[in-house]
């Protein structure tokens, strides 16, 4: 009881509530309204496999994330005019996705005069880690970003995911894209795109590590959805250093896959074995490590192309 009403008070005085600890908040939105012509909403999308005449068959099967119960509507394709997807390879991006890889933001559009049938309008888009799924309904659709949050003692939650289709704003304290991930993929610049460039998290929260009187409160999740198109900034142009004889330049990236310089060394043996990367994946190398050796990374195709 004592630890349970000290938790509370030293929460009180980080301006953090236990609602926002647990998961708890105004998810009306996420019962009410269904994708429809009048709103926008988030959805996912699989294959529309029927064989019959376009537009009737041939489309997609779209349903909204995050409702209380799931309700897929046939639109006959998708229109990109409204969106900042216009350049033919950023769209390809999104219908060259397997079911259920691409997240859009949009609503569906006039009715077809012939057929009665409806495109989605798509404002926005977001495409997920290739050959990796989320589940629903255990896993909900989030945005994330950083919150300051001033604490009295640990653990401090310094991030708030925000539940699509809801009021609901949950404080957690990290986030954990070991699930999202394949094989050699670059996990400091996947959660780079969550919390600084708008990248959409599929996951669950779980506990952590006990810090100080609590827990932390983990988003672990199972999949992540990067902004489309991915505006990743030119990398600067770096001076090398002047090694000496026997070293070389050893470089390191950064959360936007920029390599850059990491000083003098090299000197010792290297495995010359190049790994693969799953499908979906290209595989990115540069000088690196303690020894100089080669250092690899999987970075998904449609980023890198």
């Amino acid at each position: 009881m004592r630890t349970t009403l000290l938790l509370g008070v030293l929460l009180a005085g980080c301006g953090v509530s236990n609602a926002e600890l647990n998961d708890v908040g105004d998810d009306l939105l996420a019962a009410e309204g269904e994708l429809g012509s009048s709103a926008r909403s988030y959805v996912v999308l699989r294959r529309d496999m029927r064989r019959c005449m376009a537009p009737l068959c041939g489309g997609y099967w779209a349903h909204d994330v995050n409702r209380a119960t799931l309700n897929e509507q046939y639109v006959s394709g998708l229109d990109f005019s409204r969106s900042d997807l216009l350049m033919p390879e950023d769209q390809d991006d999104v219908t060259s996705a397997p079911d259920f890889e691409v997240v859009l933001f949009g609503k569906l559009g006039p009715a077809e005069p012939r057929f009665r049938t409806r495109a989605f309008m798509v404002t926005s888009a977001w495409r997920g880690m290739p050959g990796v799924r989320f589940t629903e309904p255990a896993d909900a659709f989030y945005r994330v970003q950083s919150f300051d949050v001033q604490c009295f003692a640990a653990p401090c939650p310094s991030l708030r995911a925000s539940k699509l289709h809801g009021t609901t704003k949950i404080l957690h304290h990290d986030l954990d894209v070991t699930r999202a991930s394949l094989t050699r993929v670059d996990q400091n610049w996947l959660t780079g795109r969550v919390i600084q460039k708008d990248a959409l998290v599929a996951g669950r929260f779980v506990d952590g590590a006990q810090v100080g009187v609590g827990r932390e409160k983990v988003l672990d999740a199972s999949q992540v959805f990067v902004h489309l198109p991915d505006m990743t900034q030119s990398c600067p142009r770096y001076a090398l250093a002047q090694c000496p004889e026997g070293k070389v330049n050893l470089f390191t990236r950064n959360e936007n896959r920029c390599v850059v310089p990491a000083g003098c060394g090299g000197g010792g043996s290297c495995i010359a074995m190049v790994p693969e990367c799953a499908d979906g994946y290209s595989l990115i190398s540069w000088t690196g490590g303690v020894f100089g050796c080669t250092q690899y990374a999987c970075d998904p195709t449609f980023i890198v192309e």
